[in-house]
């Protein structure tokens, strides 16, 4: 981990972690995104205050899929009445009502 030399804000910010699992669970984070990409996040999670693994890596995702989607789904979806009669009968003792 030395070896990366992650910056003073990285460490700053993992001090303030409930425990060292979050803090790896921090440095796992830099497996999937860029360490500016995980600075931002730091530095916003920081400026709301949460000093929390999930803040990082929720900001992280709300980047990653920022963009709305090409063709949104706008049809609605139709649901039709089903038929219960049958367990009416079955729930009646075989007795139509």
């Amino acid at each position: 981990v030395k070896a990366i030399n992650l910056p003073a804000a990285f460490w700053d910010f993992a001090h303030k972690l409930g425990s060292d699992y979050e803090v790896v669970k921090l440095l796992k984070l830099l497996s999937r995104y860029s360490i500016p990409a995980l600075l931002e996040s730091i530095q916003e999670a920081s400026s709301y205050g949460s000093y929390c693994y999930e803040s990082v890596r929720t900001k992280l995702e709300e980047k990653q899929y920022k963009d709305t989607p090409v063709n949104p789904v706008t049809n609605p979806v139709e649901i039709k009445q089903v038929d219960l009669s049958a367990y009416d009968v079955m729930v009646t003792g075989g007795e139509s009502a």
